[in-house]
């Protein structure tokens, strides 16, 4: 019997979350093989020439990852992504008309659905035990910590909604199954830590689903430095029928039905996240039909990005689909 070669990937860039994706990728057991890294686009370009890999996993600062993942889907590649995909709407435009024509996929960092708590809420909501969700709040803290001098530019950085932001659209949007934003409005602010005025540290966006559904998300570098851990990651979802609420980061989800009390809901064991994906991509020069992950990618991309110009511009927009295309959004 032919026995399929493991999956050939690269590495594009030096920081951001890369790491999570290759041990996914070491605990794999070898169906999955990385054969190359490069920092800059020369070397980039380079390498995806020479190496001819299946994927390319992106993983650079905020505004420079448009541009690398344009450079692997035009050399045929699908793409791991770094969170948010563009830092602006033009950016991503030009990415995703370069990911239609190569016909490649492209996979967000964005793990956390993986994550029991997550995967348990999204779980009982689709068994319908809480009915219709109604409205959703999500946050997502983190610790200040040491931030690099880019995070004080717009350009390099792209604002806080859309880096930590997409989170928090991306937990709604699982618990939501899918329902996309319609409408935004968006303050955002820097009031805690004036040595760098761009990088807004308090976050708030209050959201209209296409379903007609509400939803909240507030964002911060607010978490007090001391032994916790960086982040604390919390879900709301209210429905017809009932409630539940997720600590996505302390492993624990709740639910709450009519006549009862409060109580846990088992958790699943924990799931990889990037590896089931990578080893059902079709194999290099097979063109592909957009997947869901690959939607998602780029409508959740979207919604930060129209999050972002709400909060900038004191505004509510309405988030349209792009006529045309494979990818609508």
């Amino acid at each position: 019997m032919k026995t399929e070669s493991p999956k050939r990937g690269v590495l594009l860039g030096d920081w951001g979350h890369y790491g999570e994706v290759l041990r996914e990728i070491e605990a794999d057991g070898g169906g999955i093989r990385m054969v190359g890294s490069a920092t800059s686009g020369t070397e980039a370009a380079d390498l995806l020439r020479e190496a001819r890999p299946d994927f390319a996993i992106v993983s650079a600062p905020p505004g420079q990852i448009a541009e690398l993942a344009t450079l692997a889907a035009n050399a045929g590649c699908h793409v791991i992504c770094e969170k948010p995909l563009a830092v602006d709407l033009d950016s991503l435009d030009s990415l995703r008309a370069a990911v239609e024509r190569a016909g490649v996929l492209v996979c967000p960092m964005l793990p956390t659905r993986a994550r029991p708590a997550l995967a348990a809420t999204v779980e009982a909501i689709r068994s319908g035990a809480i009915g219709k969700p109604l409205l959703l709040s999500a946050r997502k803290t983190y610790k200040w910590g040491r931030r690099e001098p880019w995070f004080n530019d717009r350009a390099a950085y792209g604002g806080t909604i859309p880096w930590i932001g997409i989170h928090a659209l991306d937990f709604i949007d699982a618990a939501s199954d899918g329902d996309p934003v319609a409408e935004v409005s968006a303050f955002h602010a820097n009031l805690a830590h004036r040595e760098m005025p761009c990088c807004e540290d308090v976050c708030v966006l209050s959201m209209r689903l296409a379903s007609g559904a509400l939803a909240t998300a507030t964002l911060d570098y607010l978490r007090p430095d001391s032994p916790v851990p960086h982040g604390d990651d919390f879900l709301g979802v209210a429905g017809e029928r009932g409630e539940i609420t997720a600590w996505i980061d302390r492993g624990r989800a709740e639910i709450l039905l009519p006549g009862q009390t409060p109580r846990d809901i088992p958790l699943p064991h924990p799931a990889p996240f990037f590896t089931p994906w990578i080893e059902a991509l079709p194999r290099r020069g097979e063109r592909a039909a957009p997947d869901a992950t690959t939607l998602r990618a780029f409508r959740l991309t979207r919604e930060a990005l129209c999050a972002r110009e709400a909060a900038d511009g004191g505004m509510t927009i309405a988030i349209r689909r792009k006529d045309g295309g494979a990818l609508p959004f």
